[in-house]
């Protein structure tokens, strides 16, 4: 009987979890986006959601070091604000450093700007705007692409 008790119990916290954790990305798909600037290539895959996005960016630098990781952050009007976690191409520890996006259409510019440090969080000053006009890397959509 207590047997026959602890396995529909099992059988239920298994079933809440699966429904639990199942998380429906079909309502916030990733898009791909590439760059070229000069010799240096960059890919870019963002999911949104309603007010923050997160994906992968990786950049070739011509055709030997790459750096590629994570991205991170918060939708503020058609600006993307957040964080780049990464590798770097030479093997090192992973590094972290802000990451700026403008969205213009369908495509996206990638910002520079005053980098600050906190306890060795890097985030851009506040006092200086980030600089969307003479940028290295512009992205395009592109159709879905393996990363």
């Amino acid at each position: 009987m207590l047997s026959k008790l602890i396995l529909r119990c099992s059988c239920l916290i298994l079933i809440l979890l699966i429904i639990g954790c199942h998380s429906n990305t079909a309502d916030f798909p990733a898009k791909y986006y590439l760059a070229i600037s000069k010799r240096d290539t960059a890919y870019l895959k963002i999911t949104k959601r309603e007010n923050y996005f997160y994906g992968k960016y990786i950049v070739q630098y011509g055709n030997s070091a790459k750096d590629s990781g994570e991205i991170r952050g918060n939708i503020l009007g058609d600006t993307l604000l957040g964080d780049y976690f990464y590798i770097p191409s030479s093997g090192a520890v992973k590094k972290r450093k802000p990451f700026a996006l403008l969205q213009n259409g369908k495509t996206l510019r990638l910002g520079s700007g005053a980098v600050m440090s906190f306890m060795d969080i890097p985030y851009y000053a506040p006092e200086v705007a980030i600089n969307y006009d003479s940028v290295k890397f512009v992205f395009n959509e592109i159709e879905q692409m393996d990363f």
